[in-house]
């Protein structure tokens, strides 16, 4: 036997997995929370936070926690949006992570423009392209901004979405739009490292 050997109890191994029963457990357990499309719960500091009816007691107690900190938060305004913050899933969570704020684009958006608008830009496929310059109404208080509309050689104005990942949620909303509006949707998704993954959502009707 080798020094580099490393050698397991009977014990810890069962059916070929090593590991005891309460570590399989604490995996299996860890692995369905992050793949759950369930609300995750609050912490428990939070739950303890948001038990508090009086407004004022839990401003105050938030006012000495950031000035211990140190970061000069408006403390009412960091309740009001925990306390309006919808219940979201794990996955949920990390997806908003990513979100940039109106105006800026991700990582992804700016690949999509680097390597597929601006090359047809200078191709003369497209006369004109701009970063989520057009807002469409779909019903009251309710719009969507596409990324990128788009008007081509030809005259026609493209709206082109562009997603990491796209939800169903997200598909169904830009279909709404494509049904009310006379113009071509593409959903655009990356495909591989280099490639595009191009969905028409425009509608049959128009």
């Amino acid at each position: 036997m080798s020094k580099g050997t490393v050698r397991f109890p009977v014990s810890a191994i069962t059916d070929g997995r090593v590991g005891t029963a309460r570590v399989r457990e604490q995996i299996a357990s860890a692995a369905a929370c992050l793949t759950s499309t369930d609300p995750a719960p609050l912490d428990a500091a939070m739950k303890r936070l948001m038990q508090y009816e009086n407004t004022e007691e839990a401003a105050a107690r938030i006012h000495a926690s950031v000035a211990a900190l140190g970061l000069g938060v408006d403390a009412e305004r960091v309740l009001d949006d925990w306390r309006n913050a919808p219940d979201l899933s794990p996955v949920e969570r990390m997806q908003q992570l990513g979100r940039m704020s109106r105006g800026k684009q991700n990582k992804t958006e700016t690949a999509y423009e680097n390597e597929v608008l601006k090359p047809q830009l200078h191709a003369g496929e497209i006369l004109w392209y701009r970063f989520e310059a057009i807002k469409l109404r779909l019903a009251d208080n309710t719009f969507i901004t596409i990324d990128f509309p788009v008007i081509t050689a030809a005259g026609q104005l493209e709206f082109r979405e562009v997603k990491g990942r796209w939800t169903d949620d997200a598909r169904a909303k830009t279909k709404v739009a494509a049904a009310q509006f006379p113009f071509r949707f593409f959903a655009i998704q990356r495909d591989g490292r280099h490639g595009w993954r191009i969905e028409s959502l425009t509608s049959n009707g128009w």
